[in-house]
């Protein structure tokens, strides 16, 4: 098990068919949005339920402990020394993603578009960071790096990214 991303752009609420179990009967990119009880306001007004989208990518975050080590770097990267110092504050680069689930919720187009810019704009300090922590996790950290910020980039286009 694990944590698994999509992310998805022009998201639209699904309105069509559903069968006994209450799942879509389509054929189109339909996704179910899962709006996170603790983390609310990272859906920026989308509402649990399905929803069609233009476009999706997703990729696998890693195992949910490496998941949380991927995360831990970040946050180290970022200067707030661990991951657990970053749930202290109430913002900063990078923040919204650190500061939520690592297991199921959903991050809307607005907080989308500012991490984005965070991954945008640090991304050569992230090449930095990957060459101080050695060959064999550097690879991997901007792997991991590159995915999230492309996830973040499509859905900053009205749509979200989605933990499951």
């Amino acid at each position: 098990m694990g944590l698994d991303i999509t992310a998805c752009s022009k998201l639209t609420p699904y309105t069509g068919p559903v069968d006994d179990d209450g799942e879509p009967q389509t054929e189109a990119d339909c996704f179910h949005v899962y709006c996170n009880p603790g983390f609310v306001g990272r859906a920026d007004g989308l509402e649990t339920g399905y929803y069609l989208a233009a476009a999706s990518t997703d990729f696998r975050a890693g195992s949910y402990s490496g998941y949380n080590i991927w995360r831990d770097h970040l946050a180290r990267m970022a200067g707030y020394g661990s991951d657990e110092n970053a749930w202290k504050q109430t913002g900063g680069p990078f923040w919204e993603l650190i500061h939520f689930s690592d297991c199921e919720g959903v991050i809307g187009p607005q907080t989308s578009a500012k991490l984005a810019k965070d991954f945008q704009g640090w991304q050569e300090r992230a090449e930095a960071y990957a060459d101080s922590i050695g060959a064999e996790e550097s690879s991997w950290f901007l792997e991991k790096y590159t995915a999230w910020r492309e996830a973040f980039e499509l859905a900053s286009d009205d749509g979200a990214v989605l933990f499951h």
